[in-house]
């Protein structure tokens, strides 16, 4: 492994990236521990849980993912005109969801049983907009090539967001803490992106001219059509599943399987989502088949060998230790962490090379595949709960579902590049 990457542009690449995010994750891995100990309760992360997969209904598809597309424009003035559209877009996106809020905030906030959270959801409009415009410039950056930027990005997010859920615990904040660091997170990288591109591409700005934004918006439409409806699709099942969990077991539970997500995404997401954004760029040059299947089935081998290291970690951290350290209060954690760290660990291979679908232009077929993605899982929660009614019986079962799931995806995702039309690679 170490051999076919030495001293490659691909390597360096992803390797700056991972420095950022490994840094990024560093913040919160050490900020969690206190956070969980001092300050808030597994409810309170319960209620952050289930109220960021809502946002994420939202802000997941707030582009319409055209930011996917801004990678693959061949000149300067293409992509600083998509990148205009997208940003139009999350606009329409944030008011469409705040006329939502304004109508339904009643029924939202009785869903979440707390009251309070009704004055809370004014927030989501303003997190569709951050989060919108980090995408376009992660992407524009991506484009570019300048993953040092991207770097520096994801720590300044980690680190705002971080501070403020802190400083808000030591002013006795409810649960309103861990949303507001989320929101001020992603509103710091914002600023920072804003300025990095004043700073370096002011001249694109000349380049805009709508009547060219709307014309690629429309050339770009498979990514509304057939991305956008995709990656909804998998908001809603982290929604769904979120959701369930919350009805059948409480916010504690949600709070468990929340905070457990979060340890394990400083090892798994630090390397996905460098990886990933390193991958793209490298596939969207390369025109060869028998190169992107060779690529595809080392970096799957290599990354489920990697993968090996969080799951022995979390099996090896004795349950005492735990609530030595947090308290009684969270003695469930490491049960929850070792089932979810099972399929949390195939789609870690799947997702950091998820961008193969795209870069085949298969994105109508995988529109069909996540819709079957949602039954499974739903099916996989309910079938477990059915034969035994407990937290843990409903949460192998969704394992189960989601390491079935991801296995079939990777090895779809080889079928396609053997079937693939070397000429319009």
């Amino acid at each position: 492994m170490l051999k076919s990457i030495k001293g490659s542009e691909f390597s360096r690449n992803v390797l700056i990236l991972f420095t950022g995010s490994a840094l990024s994750q560093v913040i919160p891995f050490i900020a969690l521990p206190i956070l969980q100990k001092y300050f808030f309760t597994p409810s309170d992360f319960g209620i952050l849980a289930v109220f960021i997969s809502f946002c994420e209904l939202f802000a997941n598809i707030a582009c319409l993912k055209l930011e996917y597309g801004i990678v693959l424009q061949k000149q300067l003035k293409d992509a600083v005109n998509l990148a205009y559209g997208a940003l139009r877009i999350s606009w329409l996106m944030a008011l469409l969801s705040l006329i939502l809020i304004v109508v339904f905030k009643d029924r939202i906030a009785a869903h979440f049983d707390e009251p309070r959270m009704e004055n809370y959801l004014f927030l989501l409009p303003l997190y569709i907009i951050f989060v919108g415009f980090n995408d376009i410039m992660s992407y524009w950056s991506n484009k570019k090539k300048e993953f040092s930027v991207l770097s520096t990005s994801k720590v300044i997010q980690t680190f705002s967001a971080e501070s403020i859920k802190l400083i808000s615990g030591l002013l006795k904040f409810n649960f309103l803490g861990l949303l507001l660091g989320r929101v001020i997170g992603f509103g710091a990288s914002s600023l920072y992106f804003l300025g990095r591109f004043l700073k370096t591409d002011r001249k694109a700005l000349r380049l805009l001219n709508t009547k060219h934004s709307n014309e690629l918006i429309k050339k770009n439409r498979q990514f509304i059509f057939f991305t956008t409806p995709s990656v909804f699709t998998g908001s809603l099942i982290n929604a769904l599943y979120l959701n369930l969990f919350l009805h059948y077991f409480g916010k504690e539970t949600v709070g468990m399987i929340g905070v457990s997500m979060t340890y394990l995404a400083a090892g798994l997401g630090v390397i996905s989502v460098s990886f990933s954004q390193v991958f793209y760029s490298k596939i969207a040059e390369t025109h060869s088949k028998a190169e992107i299947l060779s690529m595809y089935k080392r970096f799957s081998k290599n990354l489920f060998l990697i993968s090996l290291v969080p799951l022995l970690f979390v099996y090896l951290i004795p349950t005492s230790l735990v609530v030595y350290f947090l308290g009684e209060k969270w003695s469930e954690l490491m049960v929850i962490a070792r089932v979810m760290v099972i399929w949390l660990c195939v789609w870690f291979v799947s997702s950091s090379l998820s961008f193969i679908y795209m870069r085949l232009g298969k994105q109508k077929q995988m529109l069909m595949y996540d819709l079957l993605h949602l039954i499974i899982v739903g099916a996989g929660f309910y079938i477990a709960y059915f034969i035994k009614p407990t937290v843990y019986s409903a949460l192998w079962g969704f394992t189960i579902a989601q390491v079935a799931f991801y296995l079939f995806i990777i090895y779809v995702a080889i079928r396609f590049i053997h079937k693939a039309d070397e000429n319009t690679l």
